[in-house]
């Protein structure tokens, strides 16, 4: 309620009262009727005020907030200058002519990859051609002023493509305009454009969202100056495939009448180091990591691990279980739902590259970051250390892409390091043969190309800008909201790839798997040896470990109804939430509610690897014969996949889907992709239907809600 505020001109107010009063007391039932107690006076009383605050509402009390239209306006559109808000322009082709501008970058992106692409390529393009170029959100312009961009400009593209072909979050607004373009056959002959798309052939919808804006583009007159390319993510080589996407592109500049500038490395940070020293213990990561709380995002907040224990009877691999205290954080999660981990570098891998930097020295001493460019967001905090930097906040254990490569070797210790790191560089070949035999992180790198001179003269800003930030990893929540809604549970498979040959072999360790491990006090079964994290605990042991997470929403949930029937396909740790989704069953069943039947289709090696073997037992028998379980070992015998289940068990499959059971994928895309085909293979044969019908009818159950997945590469 808004306070009372003097002085008030009380005319207006006086004007709509009068009357009111005048004829209230002039009325036949107040003129024959006089108060005959106090109560009854005291009512009449009650009744002239109520009456006198409903006609002074907005003029004496709870008076509108003059600023409150500031309220609803968009960040993006106020520029905070003294001269009071002013709104930029939503018209992507006025935005060019009023910042002489050559082009925009648009970009598409849902987990930060070609947002990077765009800056990455921005700065490239004023620095290498002079070409002043526009990197924009896509949400932050109307995408129906893309059809006004002129000739004299061009716009580039580069979309990311995730889950079921769907577009990012930001690239809504294009997605709806481009239908538009399609369905009114609108013409926009004068964009000339250039596209580029990240995907993962692994799913059934590679690089959808490029081909579906470049064919309407096409189609509507526009002008690509060079055929789309895409980004392939399921062997690793998105990197690469945007190294050779802007090799063609700068090639394009120079037929176009760009000249090309020899470029010496200019920092866009500003690093600056204080005399003081800080001891290891000195940042928080909880506090220092850099992380967007959101309304599909908690906040980062520190779990106690409560108990871990492995899941794999037998092998030379590991399958952890663990349990995470929420205690009194503020987070809370629902069934269904993914954890984000934050893991720490190995300490064997911080070592290495401080030691290849020739930096041990100032490992522990403070320094300021700046940065000269508003666009280029924060990787580090802006105090920091080098130990905080290379522990919490950057990639180094990430393959070194070859643009890096070639761009390292300008600060090669000796000439031998810059002739090598440039023979690597400036041939693909030559870097996908050193990249598929050695795990290059950059301290490799630099200790391959000098084994014994430091790079003393390496810049750090350097470093800090080429290295990526690191990101969490995603797991499926493994336990029911519902039966432990203050413990997350997280089913965790730990990796260890084997590269190169009989010759020399290198392995790649999961950054946050092994993370896991080590923090749970499990041995480790595997014939490497697990790297070395440092752990947040409260004392020795797993008891007071912690480790950093935050929870993102998901929609793969269940259905609200409990008796609708459910088909669960999952491979190996997809199966983590459907043991939350078959416990929250169990418990339905056990109090009483009606519970639909259950297919539950489960593949994986062999025996060993049967996860949550003797629970599945135990719910299989609480539900009394609700559930069905189909398993497939595709190394025990006979080469069986869950894929081969499904398809041997279609027609189950289809009744289910007909009586209206929801359907639910989890795990790898390839299997998922799999088991799609399978499925509408099955149905077309069952009820003989064409392509284009079959395609019809999953679609529907996907937008309804009846079909969903929950995929990884």
């Amino acid at each position: 309620m808004g306070s009372l505020s003097f002085p008030v001109d009380l005319s207006d107010i006086q004007t709509k009262l009068n009357p009111l009063v005048q004829s209230i007391l002039a009325s036949p039932a107040i003129q024959s009727a006089k108060p005959s107690s106090a109560a009854d006076g005291f009512a009449v009383i009650l009744f002239l005020f109520s009456a006198l605050g409903y006609l002074t509402h907005g003029y004496v009390w709870d008076k509108p907030d003059p600023n409150r239209g500031v309220w609803f306006e968009r960040p993006q559109l106020m520029d905070g200058t003294s001269s009071g808000r002013v709104a930029t322009t939503r018209d992507i082709s006025q935005k060019l002519a009023e910042g002489d501008h050559h082009c925009v970058i648009f970009w598409g992106s849902q987990s930060g990859t070609s947002e990077r692409f765009a800056e990455t390529l921005g700065r490239e393009c004023l620095s290498h051609f002079g070409i002043n170029a526009l990197v924009a959100d896509l949400s932050d312009y109307d995408a129906h002023s893309i059809s006004k961009i002129q000739s004299t400009h061009f716009a580039i593209f580069i979309l990311s493509t995730y889950g079921e072909g769907d577009p990012s979050d930001n690239t809504a607004g294009l997605w709806d305009w481009i239908k538009q373009v399609v369905d009114k056959k609108t013409k926009v002959e004068s964009l000339r454009y250039l596209a580029f798309g990240l995907g993962n052939s692994n799913y059934k919808y590679y690089n959808r969202v490029l081909d579906v804006v470049a064919d309407a583009l096409d189609n509507a007159g526009a002008n690509a100056l060079m055929p789309r390319q895409k980004a392939d993510d399921a062997n690793g080589s998105t990197e690469e495939d945007f190294q050779a996407w802007k090799d063609d592109l700068f090639t394009l500049f120079r037929q176009l009448g760009f000249e090309q500038k020899t470029v010496k490395y200019v920092s866009t940070l500003d690093l600056t180091f204080s005399e003081e020293t800080q001891n290891e213990k000195w940042a928080s990561p909880a506090t220092s990591l850099i992380h967007q709380q959101t309304s599909t995002q908690s906040a980062i907040v520190p779990l106690t691990i409560k108990s871990a224990q492995e899941l794999f009877s037998a092998g030379d691999r590991n399958c952890i279980h663990m349990e995470l205290d929420l205690g009194n954080q503020d987070v809370v999660y629902k069934t269904g739902d993914h954890i984000g981990i934050w893991p720490c570098n190995p300490e064997e891998e911080i070592e290495r590259l401080l030691n290849a930097l020739g930096a041990q020295s100032r490992r522990y001493k403070t320094f300021s970051v700046k940065s000269d460019n508003k666009s280029v967001k924060a990787k580090v905090p802006s105090l920091t250390t080098l130990d905080a930097a290379f522990r919490h906040h950057l990639e180094i254990c990430a393959p070194v892409a070859r643009k890096t490569v070639q761009e390292v070797a300008q600060f090669a210790p000796t000439p031998a390091a810059n002739a090598t790191l440039l023979e690597i560089g400036q041939s693909r070949e030559r870097y996908e043969q050193l990249s598929s035999s050695t795990h290059i992180t950059l301290a490799r790198l630099l200790q391959l190309a000098s084994p014994t001179e430091p790079w003393t003269g390496l810049p750090l800003a350097f470093v800090i800008e080429n290295l990526l930030s690191l990101q969490p990893r995603y797991y499926s929540i493994s336990s029911s909201s519902v039966i432990a809604p203050r413990r997350i549970a997280v089913t965790a498979l730990v990796v260890n790839k084997t590269i190169g040959d009989k010759s020399s072999t290198s392995t790649i360790h999961g950054l946050t798997s092994n993370y896991l491990l080590s923090a749970s006090d499990i041995a480790s079964n595997a014939a490497v040896p697990t790297p070395s994290y440092q752990q947040i605990s409260h004392g020795q042991g797993l008891p007071g470990s912690k480790v950093l997470a935050h929870v993102r929403k998901s929609k793969f949930k269940l259905p609200i109804t409990s008796s609708t029937p459910l088909i669960l396909i999952s491979a190996g740790t997809g199966f983590a939430p459907f043991r939350a989704f078959l416990q929250e069953r169990a418990k339905l069943h056990v109090i009483g509610k009606p519970v639909g039947n259950i297919l539950l289709f489960f593949g994986c090696r062999n025996k060993d690897d049967f996860i949550y073997r003797g629970e599945l037992d135990k719910i299989q028998s609480d539900l009394g014969g609700k559930l069905k379980i189909i398993t497939a070992f595709s190394r025990d015998g006979a080469k069986t996949y869950v894929q081969d289940r499904v398809d041997e068990n279609a027609s189950e499959v289809l009744e289910l889907l007909d009586a209206g059971a929801n359907m639910y994928i989890c795990g790898k895309a390839s299997m998922a992709r799999e088991v799609d085909m399978k499925i509408e293979d099955a149905v077309s044969k069952a009820k003989g239907l064409s392509e284009a019908e079959v395609k019809a009818w999953a679609d529907s159950l996907k937008k309804r809600g009846k079909w969903k997945a929950d995929v990884w590469g």
